[in-house]
Formats: structure tokens, sequence, C-alpha cells
């Protein structure tokens, strides 16, 4: 096994130094356009995002507003009525899952009631699960839409496209996976209806998919120039228009149909496309998730998705937010707080790992019984990026979001464990100061 000894970067608990604030936000906000819903949601983070769906649980003609955790957080289903106040939640997975849950409520079952129809987002198997209106599993365990290694993430599309009442469910691989559609009937249980390639079988940007008026309407998610397919099922899909649409973002975050109107807001930027007049705004908030019932449209944070830069691998860390961020093939892996040095002393520009060291003895002396010495013992998983500068474990502290050591990257044991196994030596490293 190999190791080193003395690093003085990584010091973080008894050093002094000018120290520079980031402004991370635990709870997010869920507003209406029209203005006369809107709420925070707590224990959020400012990064995951949500996943959002609006639709009747109950007898009252009045829509709940259902949410979806984002990365980094519990695989937890959230119920709200319209003033926030909470229905309740349920856990769609083991806690443990943390990659994000994309959702969708429709009559799947044809007994007059919304089910809440629930998959993994990008690093989660394709494992969907389907709960009634009061959160409880109807499913079975669920089923796997896809090869159970996939990890792409599903997008899911909900309503009736047979005129018989009764929803089907449409599964859509995301970014990073071929375009893939399957429809999912309910008797009894999932059952595959229809299973097809919408677009070449070679490309991997992903799909995104709304239903509307028993019409399918497909686009690619990860491009600047997506294509757009509306397609009727009937023996076989059969595609009854294609556009393409050029957006200002790096891809299609969310759909939305209001009032017989396509909506869509981009993975990057604040801007909302209005897809039928060719019009366009701008909202309050960049990547957006979009949600509508017949009288409100809602939006709310969503995730990143994506990065220009197409590398197999990329990490990426912005120091002014104290925030990495782990990209694979342009798209969004994982994302976590960290602290960096203190007077900006990680050094910017575009690295590269050098190194991965299982054990370093963090220990540095500047003299005989000097009150700056220290031995923080030996600490596991270090990614060497540069002469003496680390991104590593750091179990001295708990202030991660904050500048806090000489220079290294301090990261937490969960987040250091997954980007130690998950990156490859030769990984550019790109420090930045937005």
């Amino acid at each position: 096994m190999k190791s080193f000894y003395i690093v003085l970067c990584c010091l973080s608990s008894f050093i002094h130094g000018q120290l520079t604030w980031a402004s991370h936000s635990t709870s997010i906000t869920i507003q209406s356009v029209q203005g006369d819903v809107s709420f925070e949601l707590s224990n959020m983070n400012d990064i995951s995002g949500i996943s959002l769906a609006i639709a009747d649980l109950g007898d009252d003609d009045t829509s709940e507003i259902i949410i979806g955790n984002g990365m980094g957080l519990e695989p937890r289903v959230h119920v709200r009525r319209q003033d926030g106040s909470d229905v309740g939640s349920f856990l769609a997975y083991a806690p443990t899952l943390g990659v994000g849950i994309n959702i969708a409520a429709c009559d799947l079952t044809g007994d007059g009631y919304n089910e809440i129809i629930v998959a993994p987002q990008r690093g989660g198997g394709p494992h969907v699960r389907i709960f009634d209106r009061f959160g409880d599993a109807i499913d079975d365990g669920g089923f796997f839409a896809y090869g159970e290694t996939m990890r792409a993430g599903i997008n899911l599309a909900c309503g009736d496209l047979t005129g018989d009442d009764q929803a089907e469910l449409v599964t859509l691989p995301a970014a990073g996976a071929g375009p893939h559609v399957r429809i999912w009937t309910w008797n009894d249980g999932a059952h595959l209806f229809k299973n097809f390639f919408v677009f070449h079988m070679d490309d991997r940007s992903g799909l995104v998919g709304i239903i509307h008026d028993t019409q399918l309407i497909l686009a690619q998610q990860q491009t600047t120039s997506p294509i757009w397919k509306t397609l009727v099922i009937h023996s076989s899909p059969t595609t009854i228009s294609e556009e393409t649409l050029n957006i200002d973002g790096l891809g299609i975050e969310s759909l939305a149909f209001y009032d017989d109107e396509l909506y869509l807001s981009t993975s990057s930027t604040a801007t909302l496309y209005n897809v039928t007049r060719n019009s366009t705004s701008q909202l309050d908030q960049d990547h957006p998730v979009l949600a509508t019932d017949t009288n409100q449209f809602f939006i709310a944070p969503g995730r990143l998705l994506f990065d220009g830069d197409m590398a197999e691998q990329k990490i990426e860390i912005d120091i002014s937010d104290q925030r990495l961020y782990a990209f694979e093939h342009g798209i969004l892996r994982n994302s976590f707080l960290i602290s960096s040095g203190l007077n900006n002393a990680t050094p910017l520009g575009i690295h590269s790992v050098l190194e991965k060291v299982p054990l370093v003895h963090y220990a540095w002396s500047y003299g005989e019984n000097d009150a700056r010495n220290y031995d923080l013992g030996w600490i596991p998983y270090n990614l060497r990026f540069y002469p003496h500068i680390y991104l590593h474990y750091a179990p001295w502290h708990n202030n991660f979001g904050h500048q806090m050591s000489h220079g290294c990257v301090n990261v937490n044991l969960t987040n250091i464990q997954w980007l130690y196994e998950w990156t490859a030596v030769g990984t550019p490293v790109e420090i930045k100061s937005s």
C-alpha cells in the first residue's frame, strides 16, 4: 500500500486566515407562475433540485403537489396541499439511495384515482415503483424497465395514449443511454405494451417526453438543438410530426402542457420556451422544473444536468460556492459541498488527478514546541491533483461549504468514498471561482 507523509496543505482546524463564506440554502420555493401559490420546502439543498408533479389525490377536485427529492437526499416523495401544508411523505427506495428520483402521477390502474410513479435519476438502476394515492406500494416490489445494470436514469411520462380513459406509463432513458421507449399498461401489475427506438439506437442524448390528447411527444434531452417527434400509438407507434428546436441551454430540463400549449425549460438557463407559439420568456431561476394542471402552472428548482465538456470524467470545483461537481460525458453525476483553502490558497486552473493514494499522514512541524505543530494521523481516500495538494477526507471538521484548509480540498466521508471509487487517474480537475 502506497502512502505519503507530511502534507501541509490540509490542516483545517487550527489555522488562522481570512474566511470567505459561501451561502447555501437548505430550503427551496415552489410557486405558481400566476403568483397565487408559493411555499417553502425545508431540508433540501441548493443544487439537487426536485422533481414535481401536480395531481388530485383525493375527491375534492383540487390538485395536490407531489415532490420527489433530488440528488444527495433520501429518495422520499412528499405530498403538499397548495397552501404548503403537509399531507404526508414516504420513501420510494432504501434511504441510502441518494441519486435523486423522478416522479409522475396519473390514473394508471383505471380506478378513478391517480397513482404516483417513481424512478431513479442518474446513478440508480432502472427500478420503477408504483404507489397508490396514500403512498402504499401496489407494484409487488416494482419492476426493472431496462437491464438492471443501466445507470443513466429514467425519465417518465404518464397519460392516456389509447383513448380508453386509463393511463399508460412511458419510461424513457435519460442522457447517456439509447432512445429506447417502453410503454407499460396496468392489469394487476405493469405489463409491457410497446417497445421501440424513437431515434437511431446509437443516439446517447437521452429522452424526455409528455402525453397530451392521446399523443406522445418525445425529444432528445442532452443537446442544444433537440429533435421533437409527435407520435400516436395504434397497432404500432406512428410519427405524425417532426421538427427541430434551437434552445439556449445545454439540454432540456422539463416539459409541461398548459392551456393546450407546450412549454419547455432548459437545463442551464432561466428561459421558458412556449414551443407551440415559438416564443420565450424569462423566469427568476435557472433550470426550473415545470408542472401543470388545468388551472395552475408551477415551477420549482431543478437539478443542474449538463456541462459543455464531454470528457469521460471531469471534476469541477467552484471555490466561490465551495462545491464540487462530478461529470460523466458532460452529464452531472454527483455534487456536494467541500472546503477549499483559506485566502483562496487552492490553486485555480485546470489540473488532473495525478495519483490515488490510499493513506496519507497529514502532519507538520514549525519547530520544537511550536503551537502550530500538528499531527492528524493517517487519513484514507486521497486524490493528488497538484504537488502536495489533495482532494481528501477531513474527519476533523464538519464545516463543509466554507473555506477551511491551507490549500487542499476537504470532503466528508460519504462523498470522498464515492469520489475515490469513481475517479480514474488522469481525470481533469478544474478549480474555478465564479
